[in-house]
């Protein structure tokens, strides 16, 4: 598991003007959602951006160090971005404690080709993020699903994943992770009369 650290500032005009001036100075209004109270922070766009090309879309845990000496582990849990800038304009973070159980989001990948797509002419569909239950310690970057068994028809779920120590899958009992969907038959042709 990957920690990143990110350098923040807390802030103290709320709303849309002083929101609009950070963004104007090269800042990003955020707020960190913790346990007692929810504190609303700025942070640079650019050391952001940086960050955010190096965690990808793998889920990591951010040492948040706040301007006055504090340190707070947390994840990015979302981020607004302007439609037609495509500019960060606001960001989301969630404190947690590393001795807790924590609910988190974290991406699928797939391994190798599945043999319904390259022989049997299926498609594959995945699912893009699985919800999971861990430490903060345990927390895996992403979840390997290994497709290339995988026949037109067929299915993995959950259940048929490899153990991940310390992890769990707390949303469903057994939902389907990757799908490899067999082509339609062809249809009858029509007799001509």
């Amino acid at each position: 598991m990957k920690k990143y650290k990110l350098n923040v500032k807390s802030r103290d005009g709320l709303g849309r003007g002083p929101a609009r001036r950070l963004r104007n100075a090269g800042l990003i209004p955020g707020i960190i959602y913790g346990k007692g109270e929810n504190l609303p922070i700025s942070i640079d766009a650019v050391e952001f951006r940086t960050l955010m090309r190096a965690k990808g879309s793998s889920a990591a845990l951010v040492e948040l160090a706040i301007e006055g000496g504090a340190e707070k582990l947390s994840i990015i849990k979302d981020y607004q971005r302007n439609a037609l800038s495509q500019k960060v304009v606001h960001i989301d973070i969630l404190e947690v404690d590393p001795n807790v159980e924590m609910t988190t989001v974290i991406p699928v990948h797939t391994k190798g080709e599945a043999v319904g797509v390259l022989t049997e002419n299926g498609t594959l569909e995945v699912v893009s993020s699985i919800t999971v239950r861990c430490l903060p310690k345990n927390l895996p970057e992403f979840i390997e699903v290994d497709v290339s068994e995988l026949h037109a028809g067929s299915s993995i779920h959950i259940d048929a994943l490899p153990a991940i120590e310390g992890v769990t899958f707390p949303a469903n009992q057994n939902p389907t992770v990757a799908v490899c969907i067999a082509p339609d038959e062809a249809p009858a042709a029509t007799a001509e009369a």
